[in-house]
């Protein structure tokens, strides 16, 4: 065996670390829990760049002229509106959630406590998320659901940034989940992850992200088996697992996991850095910026019924 040969091989066995008993993903779509139509963008711990991909996919559905509120349902680590640099921003969700669940949230209320971002000719509507991660008591999927139930209408997608699971069977997500009181902060997750009408799955592309992103699918599937949602690799690059890196990590998920990766989104750190810097959308600093091309065709496959690319590509 040659060494470039030994070194494919143990790279392969590395990325198959998670086993091989994964439940396989059922292709149908799945019915709307909710009334207005959420996209959920979920990823694993290690940070594999989920808040920069809710807020450039939104961003992206609403320079197609969809009426769009992004929301920033992170209820451990919020941090859209600093990507977006925003420093004062309203109550937001909070307050949202409370005069949802006391029937008075109005559309001026809403617009009052929401920001409205300018994109050209578009807009995008932005809700800030909790001032602390120690309020994360006040999201409850019940509050939650009421809000939903005032947007319907107001607006076409809902766009949400969700948190890490803190209480996995493997310990594995979050060193909260040594404390049992804990369980419940998951009870908004999992509500979001099984009645949302679409669902991103977001990985990194080096080894470690991978195996992350399958323990992940595996917390999705013991959730609701049937979920099947568009999976989005970031930050790809070929660096951390060679030349065959897109080909393997399309083996690995399909063998593994059962689930087609739908895009892969270039690493294009000098774009996403200077967008930090800015607080803009991908879209608004460099329209064509990889990352942003790649999260564009993302969005247009969140537009089709059926993802697929061949329906994409008549888009």
């Amino acid at each position: 065996m040659t060494t470039m040969e030994t070194r494919q091989r143990g790279r392969r066995a590395h990325l198959a670390v998670v086993g091989d008993d994964q439940v396989p993903v059922s292709a149908a779509i799945k019915e709307p829990a909710y009334p207005v139509n959420v996209i959920a963008v979920w990823g694993p711990a290690g940070s594999p760049g989920k808040s920069t991909v809710a807020t450039n996919v939104a961003a992206e559905l609403a320079l197609s002229g969809q009426r769009v509120l992004l929301v920033d349902l992170d209820t451990l680590a919020p941090s859209l509106a600093l990507g977006l640099g925003l420093v004062d921003t309203p109550a937001g969700l909070s307050a949202c959630l409370r005069l949802a669940e006391q029937n008075r949230l109005s559309i001026e209320e809403l617009n009052r406590l929401t920001i409205s971002i300018s994109l050209g000719r578009n807009e995008l509507k932005f809700m800030p998320g909790l001032s602390a991660p120690n309020r994360w008591p006040e999201v409850s999927a019940e509050r939650f659901e009421k809000l939903l139930m005032c947007l319907e209408g107001v607006v076409d997608h809902v766009v949400v940034d969700l948190p890490q699971a803190t209480v996995f069977r493997s310990n594995f997500f979050h060193p909260s989940n040594m404390n049992a009181a804990e369980s419940d902060r998951d009870t908004l997750l999992k509500s979001v992850l099984t009645k949302a009408a679409k669902l991103v799955l977001v990985s990194g592309s080096d080894p470690v992200a991978a195996q992350r992103f399958l323990r992940a699918k595996e917390y999705l599937a013991e959730l609701d088996p049937g979920t099947s949602p568009l999976v989005a690799v970031n930050r790809f690059r070929t660096s951390a697992l060679g030349n065959r890196a897109k080909d393997e990590l399309i083996e690995t998920y399909m063998n593994l996991a059962q689930l087609r990766i739908d895009v892969f989104i270039p690493e294009d750190r000098e774009n996403l850095d200077k967008a930090m810097l800015n607080g803009l959308p991908l879209a608004l600093l460099k329209r064509s910026s990889p990352a942003r091309v790649a999260i564009a065709e993302l969005a247009k496959q969140l537009l089709v019924s059926a993802p697929s690319r061949k329906s994409v590509a008549k888009l």
